[in-house]
């Protein structure tokens, strides 16, 4: 009789009759004779030349073998994250199960049939369904393995269909089938039932009530001592207002989290390095900043509203409920906390006198203090105590980037930009992702003309924070600064996809599509400039100058009135203005602008020859020579004011050039050969026909006049 299911091991049940054979004996070298096992000498077939038939039970458990490893082929392919993979191979896994079976029965061997590998083959296809979140199936899988009677232990697996229901927002369905779960928990498994009560006080907070998750909360923690459930015990009480409730999870949040003993070992144990940093010390480590992480961010949850008195109050009860429970360390971070709270309410002198409390304590508290309180006088320009307390918190912990960091800041704003960019680097190279040195660093390497390295680092930001818009905009700077504007457009055309409202980045593509050529592409842009932030002086002015080189002067108006409105003393924009009605034909309403300009300005000789002009054209002598005459009185008196100043200069630079004991002559022969024209620093794009157009009509019209059309356009 074969022997039963749970007597078996894989492998040794059934053992073939060639199992006891040695390689290399049945047949002894050099006496065997060719032909003898065909000819039938020696009365019989020799066993190695015999085919072997496999056993039915061996059949099986060969099947079984293929069955054991498409099972851990899944598992894995489950691990590594390749949820179709392991979908693929549970499918696989189950067919072959499936065929095991069907061969057991047709041999006779149902009694054999293993239930285990049945139950771990449907389990495992189960949970490849939920990993490839195909929810449906994976319940249905799940149902019809709780349902069996084959297996008696699958009570359980109503958590993994509680988490299910969780994952879709069906948190009622998840409480339910966490209560079916835990109905059939027995009440030694104390760990398997508090977790489950978890889970169900969780949902009941996802559903928002508070107080059914309250309850179960509680209910973990008279079981056995859960920090997180403790936690969500705090966030309940918070959501409900209830101030003493609050104090009261918080202090039972602060005792479920054991002491710091295990720094105190490390500093025993410092000459033994391996058993610092083994893995089950790293798991305690990490284990006990999570723990620590919960009390702090429970702390700075509840501290502002716990106290009538408000949020100090707060967080001094808080400090002192640390203190009492030994947690010294943790009291600390509190206070920190408290000087943050401090920062964010623009309470800087409290925060200040916060942080210089931490000089007197230990190192790394001290290094934490010393940055933050750097940063704030960084902030209010005191640049020798920023300098101090950097220099302090690089002394206490030369590791430190964020001390690094704010020691650059401080010799950046000193004028120091190399020192600045060492300081950054160091602090890039023991925090290879600290956001704030990457980016000061290109900002720095930019400002010393670096741009290579600036774009460098600059991307390298852009690759650690992908939604960070600045890291985008400074890269694309730095390409217009290279000049290249393609690179500069596609940046900027990225930036826009994030940012689609920003003026600033719509100015600046329409600036690089007007030097590429693109002017219908350039006015979009400045159009959608101009409609976000109306008040932009180099959008106003290349819309004008725009509209004006197309002779929209009608539609040219509006730009330079609004650029009036912004820069009202610039008398140039109001002479736009008056130029376009000129331009238009209005001369009547010229005459009325250039009046105006004429009485806020009366010595501006343009605006006078203008109104000579017009005047001369509307036949109205009297007025054209009451203006000619003070046209040449402002000009009399414009050179005279240049002559009074060039004497007063001259005068100035003798007494100058006889204290240092030089000549005034040689040096006014030299200063007096004229240098090289500057070209101007906007102009106006313009074709050679449309030049040409512009010089014929110079006189006629008076409209391409140097002091009015060289600063149009931005560069």
């Amino acid at each position: 009789m074969a022997p039963s299911l749970g007597q078996m091991r894989l492998g040794t049940a059934v053992v073939p009759a060639y199992a006891h054979m040695r390689l290399g004996t049945a047949v002894a070298p050099g006496t065997a004779r060719v032909g003898t096992a065909s000819s039938g000498e020696g009365g019989g077939t020799s066993p190695l030349d015999a085919k072997l038939q496999p056993s039915p039970e061996e059949q099986c458990l060969e099947a079984e073998a293929k069955v054991h490893l498409a099972l851990e082929q899944s598992a894995e392919a489950l691990v590594k994250g390749d949820t179709s993979g392991a979908l693929e191979r549970a499918k696989e896994a189950g067919k072959r199960e499936r065929a095991v079976c069907k061969l057991r029965e047709r041999f006779g061997l149902l009694e054999q049939i293993n239930s285990d590998l049945t139950y771990a083959v449907a389990v495992n296809l189960a949970q490849a369904y939920h990993a490839a979140q195909l929810y449906s199936e994976a319940l249905n899988s799940f149902t019809q393995i709780v349902r069996s009677k084959q297996f008696p232990q699958a009570h359980l697996l109503r958590i993994n269909m509680g988490n299910i229901y969780f994952e879709q927002h069906k948190y009622p369905a998840a409480i339910k089938m966490y209560r079916m779960a835990l109905d059939q928990v027995p009440l030694t498994s104390r760990s398997v039932r508090s977790k489950i009560l978890r889970n169900i006080g969780i949902a009941f907070m996802r559903v928002g009530q508070y107080q059914d998750a309250m309850q179960s909360m509680n209910g973990v923690l008279d079981a056995e001592p859960d920090p997180q459930a403790a936690f969500n015990l705090v966030l309940c009480t918070y959501a409900l207002g209830d101030k003493e409730m609050m104090k009261q999870a918080f202090a039972k949040l602060v005792e479920v989290v054991p002491s710091d003993d295990l720094e105190e070992a490390d500093s025993n144990e410092s000459a033994s390095p391996s058993l610092l940093n083994d893995e089950l010390r790293q798991e305690v480590r990490s284990r006990r900043a999570k723990m620590h992480s919960y009390v702090l961010t429970a702390g700075r949850l509840i501290a502002p509203v716990i106290e009538r008195s408000g949020a100090v109050a707060g967080f001094d009860w808080c400090m002192e409920a640390l203190t009492g429970a030994q947690h010294s360390g943790l009291a600390s971070e509190v206070a920190l906390a408290k000087a943050a709270w401090f920062l964010n309410h623009q309470a800087f002198g409290d925060a200040v006198s916060v942080l210089k409390e931490f000089e007197k304590k230990e190192h790394k508290l001290k290094a934490r203090a010393a940055t933050n309180l750097a940063f704030l006088y960084s902030l209010e320009g005191d640049s020798a105590s920023a300098e101090r307390y950097a220099d302090l918190a690089v002394g206490t912990d030369k590791y430190s980037a964020q001390a690094l960091v704010n020691k650059g800041i401080v010799a950046a704003k000193a004028g120091n930009l190399m020192e600045a960019r060492s300081h950054f680097m160091d602090a890039v190279s023991l925090e290879a992702d600290c956001a704030e040195a990457i980016y000061n660093l290109g900002l720095v390497s930019k400002a010393v003309g670096n741009l290579e390295d600036a774009l460098t680092a600059f991307k390298r930001m852009n690759s650690t924070l992908a939604d960070d818009t600045s890291a985008m905009f400074q890269i694309a700077a730095v390409y217009d600064m290279m000049g290249d504007p393609h690179g500069a457009l596609e940046w900027f055309e990225r930036l826009n996809l994030r940012v689609p409202q920003d003026p600033g980045v719509l100015a600046r593509l329409g600036a690089i599509h007007a030097r590429l050529g693109d002017e219908a592409e350039a006015l979009r842009c400045y159009q959608d400039a101009h409609r976000m932030f109306p008040a932009n002086m180099d959008v106003i002015s290349w819309l004008g100058a725009f509209h004006v080189k197309n002779e929209m002067y009608e539609t040219a108006v509006p730009f330079f009135e609004l650029a009036g409105q912004v820069q009202p003393q610039e008398v140039k924009w109001h002479l736009m203005v008056a130029s376009c009605f000129r331009r238009t034909g209005n001369q009547q309403q010229a005459l009325t602008k250039y009046k105006q300009i004429h009485g806020s300005h009366p010595l501006n000789t343009e605006c006078l020859r203008y109104l000579v002009h017009i005047c001369n054209e509307l036949g109205l002598r009297d007025e054209e020579a009451e203006y000619a005459a003070r046209m040449r009185k402002a000009e009399r008196q414009q050179v005279n004011a240049r002559d009074s100043q060039s004497r007063e200069s001259l005068e100035e630079y003798s007494q100058a050039a006889a204290r240092q004991g030089r000549s005034v002559t040689s040096d006014l022969l030299l200063e007096s050969v004229p240098d090289r024209p500057e070209e101007p620093a906007f102009q106006v794009p313009t074709s050679k026909a449309k030049k040409a157009q512009l010089v014929a009509k110079r006189y006629e019209d008076e409209w391409g006049t140097g002091e009015l059309g060289e600063d149009l356009l931005p560069q």
